[in-house]
């Protein structure tokens, strides 16, 4: 699998969770102040901290969990936490260390998802919080575009959840369920890649890996935000209202 995960994808997903990420992570980060306001948190895959930034205050005590060693590293120098590097399983933390964990785009990647689950409710408090944000495969944008939905990014992420299915996994462990919720996000831009790829290897050419950055002229960018504005956004607000957005935020409590 390290393949899979090389520097262009450490790098990409790197520049995401740090670009404005105030305003990148606003969403998890109120979702977990609703529910608890200071503790010690985990954030696993944290990359190299840009989640962790936003939750840097007094009330806090970061820990996370990045398999980078570089990446890692980036993650203690920015954040100041506690950052172990390697396999989430291997982590030696102990039972019932953590007020809220944390796992954004990450469960869907882990080869046994019930095992790492297991380890999180061992290592929250009773009333502790795991708060989680996987792609819904029972979202319209995968209905539609079945095998070139970009949710689906094969051969990394190697599970897939719907709302019921997450639930049914979540209980099934002793969560109790405090919320699931999906959002109005959308892959059509990158599902839209795939399909360009697919063409153009199809006329026996390579096409460029899309963790790959590339430059685009300034009509080109006010075409994609018009389009995002106007029709995209609007639809996917909608989507989501109905329980078809393409990614789920959830939130889940171990007992007390």
């Amino acid at each position: 699998m390290p393949f899979h995960y090389d520097q262009d994808y450490h790098h990409a997903i790197a520049v995401g969770g740090e670009g404005s990420a105030a305003e990148r992570w606003q969403c998890e980060r109120e979702t977990v102040l609703k529910y608890k306001q200071r503790g010690a948190i985990l954030d696993i895959g944290c990359s190299s901290g840009g989640f962790l930034s936003t939750m840097m205050s007094a009330s806090w005590k970061l820990y996370g969990i990045e398999m980078e060693p570089s990446t890692a590293d980036r993650a203690r120098q920015t954040t100041d936490a506690e950052v172990f590097t390697g396999d989430v399983i291997e982590a030696p933390f102990a039972a019932e260390s953590f007020d809220v964990v944390t796992s954004f785009d990450v469960l869907e990647h882990m080869y046994d998802p019930s095992t790492f689950l297991a380890k999180v409710l061992q290592w929250l408090k009773p009333g502790g919080i795991y708060c989680t944000r996987v792609p819904n495969i029972d979202c319209w944008e995968a209905r539609m575009l079945g095998t070139f939905w970009y949710g689906l990014e094969l051969p990394r992420h190697l599970s897939h959840f719907s709302p019921r299915s997450l639930r049914f996994v979540m209980g099934a462990l002793g969560f109790e369920e405090v919320q699931v919720q999906t959002s109005p996000v959308s892959y059509l831009e990158h599902s839209a890649g795939y399909l360009y790829s697919a063409v153009v290897e199809r006329l026996g050419f390579s096409a460029r890996p899309q963790s790959q950055n590339r430059s685009q002229g300034v009509a080109r960018r006010a075409v994609r935000k018009a389009m995002r504005l106007t029709v995209v956004e609007p639809f996917c607000r909608l989507a989501s209202s109905f329980g078809a957005g393409a990614s789920m935020l959830a939130i889940f409590r171990k007992p007390i």
